[in-house]
């Protein structure tokens, strides 16, 4: 049953009161936290440079093995990488190859991928249009896949309409993964996902093990009951709450707390807001799951905090929220807003042990269960 208009405003009241609240309270022992008061956030003045051959080959073994690992990632997440290392190491980062491995093991694990790989791809090359007839859900995928290829970053030259020759590749490697996974398919925005992997690795076998291993870190983007994309939003509605009050209680009295908004930016990790260059130095540095695996939620809302005059100013509602949002397109700040994300991170973490449960889960904080107890 819906509320009443009158029930709705109700809850609007008391939230509105809620909010003014900057510390914990205690009613009838139990503690109720509606707002927390945040410590300033710490200035990052300087993201690092990014980690050139040179630096990736002190953390290399002789045999070929990675010492030291979660340093070597927290010097990727805090620079990125030089364009002439990344092929090399999102391989690693993508798990195509193993850090504890050896160069001669993987190896051996590139050659029984490439046998895997074609063998695969050569399921559905030599399908008969007879088959093809029968396998309704087959055709389906190919149709959308053979749609969505033609129009996947044409603004970018190696998919121009006069290189057949990739788009044949991007098709290719898309159909293979059907077969890889026919549970999930392929969904539209699968191939935002596929487009810079292939024209970094410019290798058939690389691109696709590399894109599965994307997908394994993406693929509950695209389940069809869309409940792992729902519950992404509802932790930036609940990041909100915590680190812009304000746009909180605006969003919620323009119907607008659902976040629907920022879905585009959440099912293709921002693919469609930078260009080719940034999005992998953006898509690297969310790989290395450092400071913890929401840094992406933490990214936007940075971007949300740094609009929330413009959205409170202007009155905005939902559809122009929603287009304003659309429009920051290209326009984003991508170092500045590594850098807020990651000084919002710290301010919560300098106050962890206040913060309500859902929050310390979403931040893979700890969270202290006696100390709860002990308000009850």
């Amino acid at each position: 049953m819906k509320d009443s208009p009158n029930e709705k405003k109700k809850r609007r009241n008391k939230r509105k009161n809620e909010l003014k609240n900057l510390r914990s309270q205690k009613e009838d022992e139990f503690e109720h936290i509606f707002l927390i008061q945040l410590p300033d956030r710490p200035e990052i003045v300087n993201r690092e440079e990014p980690v050139n051959f040179e630096t990736w080959n002190r953390f290399r073994l002789d045999d070929g093995r990675f010492r030291d690992v979660h340093l070597l990632k927290s010097l990727i997440f805090h620079g990125g990488l030089t364009k002439d290392l990344r092929s090399t190491a999102w391989k690693y980062l993508l798990n195509f190859y193993k850090w504890q491995n050896s160069d001669e093991e993987n190896k051996r694990v590139k050659n029984e991928k490439t046998e895997e790989y074609y063998r695969m791809k050569l399921q559905w090359m030599t399908m008969s249009e007879e088959q093809v007839k029968h396998f309704g859900d087959f055709r389906d995928r190919r149709a959308l896949i053979e749609k969505d290829v033609i129009r996947t970053d044409t603004f970018h030259p190696f998919f121009d309409r006069s290189k057949p020759q990739n788009l044949k590749l991007l098709k290719d490697i898309l159909m293979t993964y059907v077969m890889y996974n026919f549970d999930l398919g392929y969904v539209q925005g699968m191939s935002d996902f596929l487009s810079p992997v292939l024209v970094l690795m410019e290798n058939e076998v690389d691109a696709f093990w590399c894109f599965v291993g994307l997908m394994n870190r993406v693929h509950k983007n695209f389940e069809m009951d869309q409940l792992y994309i729902k519950q992404q939003l509802s932790n930036l509605k609940n990041l909100i709450e915590i680190v812009n009050p304000q746009l909180a209680n605006y969003l919620e009295s323009h119907d607008s707390d659902h976040m629907h908004f920022c879905f585009r930016w959440i099912l293709v990790a921002f693919k469609r807001e930078f260009s080719f260059d940034n999005i992998m130095h953006l898509w690297e540095v969310l790989w290395t799951d450092i400071p913890c695996k929401a840094f992406l939620l933490l990214f936007c809302v940075v971007i949300l905090d740094q609009q929330v005059n413009m959205i409170i100013e202007n009155k905005y509602g939902l559809t122009e929220i929603l287009k304003h949002v659309n429009n920051l397109s290209m326009q984003i700040d991508l170092e500045e807003t590594l850098r807020s994300a990651e000084a919002i991170y710290h301010q919560l973490a300098a106050v962890q042990d206040k913060l309500p449960r859902h929050i310390c889960e979403i931040l893979s904080f700890a969270y202290d269960d006696e100390e709860e107890n002990k308000t009850i």
